[in-house]
């Protein structure tokens, strides 16, 4: 999520503008049946190549926050979630249209791994069931009284920015703002099972650059 970049003042006046580093803000809202929206902080640097391309790495911080379904065949209903959160380092690479004008049009892409905390995921049985099988009764009752605490695991993830960004100061300092896309697939350890989803989400960024 490469929302702004920076460029650090260097020695001389040909080396600046050369290296780059930045923090962004973003909030992200769900576009598919996986129904957790997020919001992450992101700390990066790099290296501009010319006036157009930079490209350099970095480390995110980002929180998923809603409900989903994922049921056990146990359960009549499904499962509830809470917040679960990773970190994220990445590379990017960013492209800026118009680098020499006050606002500047930018695309950018990141790469990356998520490294998910699971401490705070956990399910519930949502509804009460009737027909059981006396055989599954004792596990449908352990489940439909109890917290359980879920596995959560990452993998490699993309991101697309689209913005501008506002030049700030005579040194080489701006403000971006964007919009992002953001693929993020998700493995579900609980009970007997296992889910993989992909967390497709979408939403505005904010940037500033040192």
């Amino acid at each position: 999520m490469a929302a702004c970049f920076c460029l650090l003042p260097s020695l001389s006046a040909q080396e600046i503008r050369k290296y780059e580093i930045g923090v962004d803000a973003s909030y992200g809202f769900k576009v598919d049946k996986f129904k957790a929206n997020n919001y992450g902080f992101d700390l990066f640097g790099g290296y501009r190549f010319n006036d157009h391309f930079s490209a350099g790495a970095g480390l995110s911080y980002i929180n998923f926050n809603g409900r989903m379904d994922l049921p056990s065949g146990i359960e009549d209903v499904g499962i509830w979630t809470d917040n679960y959160s990773a970190y994220r380092p990445f590379v990017y690479g960013r492209y800026d249209f118009l680098p020499n004008r006050k606002w500047t049009p930018f695309v950018g892409v990141r790469l990356g791994y998520a490294f998910f905390r699971n401490t705070s995921l956990h399910y519930t049985v949502l509804a009460t069931g009737t027909a059981y099988d006396p055989i599954d009764m004792s596990a449908y009752e352990y489940l439909r009284d109890l917290d359980h605490t879920l596995g959560v695991k990452g993998n490699v993830f993309g991101t697309i920015d689209l913005g501008v960004s506002r030049h700030i100061g005579t040194k080489g300092g701006k403000i971006s703002f964007g919009v992002f896309l953001d693929f993020q697939p998700v493995k579900f350890t609980y009970y007997k099972n296992e889910q993989k989803r992909i967390n497709t989400t979408i939403g505005p960024k904010i940037g500033v650059t040192f």
